[in-house]
């Protein structure tokens, strides 16, 4: 294991060895999950014309969404960990983590209103811009407009508290954040076993919502406070933090093989067996935290070996990890701009195949088009004035 002093060190050959340094594996890593969601909201639609196709590929694909949400929520919390190491959060922290954040939120929200607002109620509209509609427990008012915004208010949330956490975490001792782990994830997985066995109240049905392969209506309110509620989301941004601590102290095991077979073992159990509820992140919240801590421990050991930084097919393609945040919010008025206007489904094997990859593949076009061109230019216009006011 790497110790932090290590990790901090300049080293002859592999260069500076610290955190601030691109995690390579993890960016990498991050381009999976990106796909998954969006193929996760294409295949609500016939892409498949032949229904054993679009059987399989809505089996596979659709619980697989959930999961990728939790990957980058709890990722999320990681990285703030991580750039946060070697300069602790100070007055700009909030301002430069919004500034990463709402150029993108606020040109998809206004870009899906324009074209499509009038399939919207005002408070949903209003409650998504303002990043307040994870707060609302009704499905109409958080998926209203951009629907996967709604995650943002997980992030606002985390911003907020990061600071003062961060500073509590780093004073504690190896155990405490071991111990705090394990109660949060344990949090996590036994929430949604408990309020299953409470009285529904309303329901809803969603072409999300499946068991076994079949369809199901899901209670608004449970749904809302296992998946969509911000505090419960933003348990597994904060196991981010810890997990981040405990590899920079050298605390975590270098191995992805343990994690990645659970995680599929635990995709196997969804498909199979699991009530909805246990797909949400129940089943995937251990296996997706061994993964995300062993992704860092093993690239942060190379490091203090004097390894070189990822190169290679591997170095190509982390590069395109920044972009994922930008795919992520620009899919969902793709697929709106597919479904009243070019409605490019039924397709055979081949075709329905060349339409996830170039849908996913025009998703990244345009991300890295926003990522130079929009946000790029707005966070150098700017930056400066949250450094002045920084400095005050």
């Amino acid at each position: 294991m790497v110790s932090l002093a290590s990790a901090q060190k300049t080293d002859a050959r592999g260069g500076a060895a610290r955190p601030g340094r691109q995690l390579s594996y993890i960016a990498a890593a991050r381009l999976l999950p990106s796909f998954c969601i969006l193929a996760s909201h294409l295949s609500f639609e016939r892409v498949f014309h032949d229904p054993a196709a679009q059987a399989v590929y809505y089996r596979i694909f659709n619980p697989a969404g959930f999961n990728a949400v939790s990957f980058f929520i709890v990722l999320s919390g990681f990285i703030l960990a991580w750039v946060s190491a070697n300069r602790p959060p100070g007055r700009d922290f909030q301002p430069k983590r919004l500034l990463r954040i709402l150029p993108v939120h606020f040109l998809t929200w206004a870009l899906v209103v324009c074209l499509f607002g009038s399939l919207f109620a005002p408070a949903g509209l209003f409650t998504t811009l303002t990043l307040l509609s994870g707060w609302i427990p009704d499905h109409t008012v958080y998926w209203a407009a951009n629907a996967p915004a709604w995650t943002l208010s997980t992030e606002v949330v985390l911003y907020l508290v990061f600071p003062s956490v961060h500073n509590f975490l780093t004073r504690r001792g190896d155990r405490f954040l071991l111990a705090s782990l394990v109660a949060m994830v344990t949090v996590v997985v036994l929430l949604p076993i408990i309020v299953m066995a409470l009285p529904d109240g309303a329901t809803f049905a969603n072409a999300a919502f499946t068991e076994r392969g079949h369809l199901v209506s899901v209670s608004e309110w449970k749904y809302w406070l296992v998946y969509v509620f911000p505090l419960t989301r933003l348990l597994e941004a904060l196991c981010g933090v810890v997990i981040c601590l405990l590899v920079l102290r050298g605390r975590w095991m270098r191995s992805v093989l343990l994690p990645t077979g659970l995680l599929v073992l635990a995709l196997v159990v969804e498909e199979l067996w699991a009530p909805v509820l246990l797909t949400l992140s129940a089943l995937t919240i251990v296996p997706i935290v061994l993964l995300i801590g062993a992704l860092a421990a093993k690239e942060t050991f190379r490091w203090s070996t004097g390894a070189p930084t990822a190169r290679g097919p591997l170095g190509r393609i982390s590069s395109y990890g920044k972009y994922t945040f930008g795919i992520y919010m620009y899919q969902w008025l793709f697929i709106l701009v597919c479904e009243h206007f070019l409605r490019p489904w039924d397709n055979g094997f081949v075709l329905g195949l060349a339409l996830i990859l170039g849908f996913y593949g025009t998703c990244v076009g345009v991300a890295m088009l926003s990522y130079r061109f929009f946000e790029t230019p707005i966070n150098t216009f700017i930056k400066p004035s949250i450094a002045a006011y920084a400095r005050k």
